[in-house]
């Protein structure tokens, strides 16, 4: 199917769906994906669609098809929402915050890991609507959820000023206008002026399940481009304008640590002794990933005053290689 029919198709199935028709918009999507099956965006639309009749786990199938085909945010996102429809909520929280991960500046990012850590973590999820509404205050919806947060997390306070704040956005939306009678007229003494009181000690089963991830990923990255950064040298003939090639990946993988490491969440952060006994295979990454440096940081320091010491690149290869391997291990433990 060429690219202008496709395109017709999506928005036709965009339009049934607004007109609260998603059966129609899944007849036409399956139609024009028989034909066109390698379309991630097409799959998302069928995802949406059949959450909107209430068919998570069909939605799941259509989100987990864009995801191998290369849809990135989107497709996670709308995997969470199902998971979350049908009851796998660590599932859900992985997800969103993989759709966080790749769209950091996407709003719906948040919201989306904040209705999936809402179940088990309100208080994280009030951080996740936080963080959402920071992005994008002139959106309804981030305050709506970080009301809905608010109230699992018994913040009946913060509830009521995130419910009156999307009720001004959207003052059409009744949904939001009963939340704020509910809080606002409920029973007790004054109760929205109490607070539920925030746990201070780290919750270990959801670093368990969603911070992890964080961490491979992290470390991955750097590990993959260290490993490629040294091959292309350890194929290329050894010349001292090279050492400033290695210096260069050097650089750039250090970079690509310190940006994975600033991207972690706050939580994901705790002593390495700590970290050794949650995620060991993320820590031998690192472990690896420092040595592998070191070694290539060692033969760009023999390489610029003229010899030739290929043993340190094999070394820094063989290194980055066991740091990638490490993180592989440890996802794929995750999703088996």
């Amino acid at each position: 199917m060429a690219d202008g029919s496709i395109d017709a198709v999506l928005m036709a199935a965009a339009q049934l769906s607004d007109e609260g028709k998603p059966r129609a918009a899944i007849a036409v999507l399956e139609s024009a994906l028989a034909a066109a099956p390698d379309h991630p965006v097409a799959w998302c639309r069928l995802s949406a669609a059949y959450l909107d009749i209430g068919e998570p786990r069909e939605s799941l199938d259509a989100a987990k098809r864009a995801i191998t085909l290369g849809e990135a945010a989107w497709a996670h996102r709308l995997a969470s929402l199902a998971l979350v429809e049908l009851g796998r909520h660590d599932e859900a929280v992985i997800s969103a915050g993989e759709a966080v991960r790749r769209d950091p500046d996407d709003w719906r990012g948040l919201v989306t890991l904040s209705e999936a850590l809402a179940h088990d973590e309100p208080e994280q999820a009030v951080r996740a609507a936080r963080a959402a509404v920071a992005r994008a205050p002139d959106e309804p919806r981030t305050h709506e959820v970080l009301g809905d947060a608010a109230m699992l997390a018994h913040d009946w306070m913060l509830a009521e000023t995130a419910y009156r704040d999307a009720a001004q956005l959207d003052p059409t939306n009744h949904d939001v206008t009963t939340k704020l009678d509910r809080v606002v007229h409920r029973r007790g003494d004054d109760p929205r002026r109490r607070r539920r009181p925030v746990r201070t000690r780290r919750s270990v089963s959801r670093f368990e399940r969603v911070h992890r991830v964080s961490w491979y990923l992290a470390v991955r990255r750097a590990a993959a481009w260290q490993a490629v950064g040294v091959f292309v040298l350890l194929v290329a003939s050894s010349a001292t304008p090279l050492a400033w090639y290695g210096l260069g990946v050097v650089v750039f993988v250090g970079v690509l640590a310190w940006r994975g490491w600033t991207r972690l969440p706050d939580e994901a952060r705790v002593p390495v002794g700590v970290l050794f006994s949650k995620v060991p295979l993320a820590v031998i990454g690192v472990a690896a990933l420092g040595m592998s440096l070191v070694a290539l940081l060692g033969w760009t320091a023999v390489l610029a005053i003229g010899a030739v010491v290929k043993p340190f690149l094999v070394a820094a290869l063989v290194c980055a290689l066991v740091a990638v391997a490490s993180t592989w291990l440890g996802l794929r433990r995750m999703w088996t």
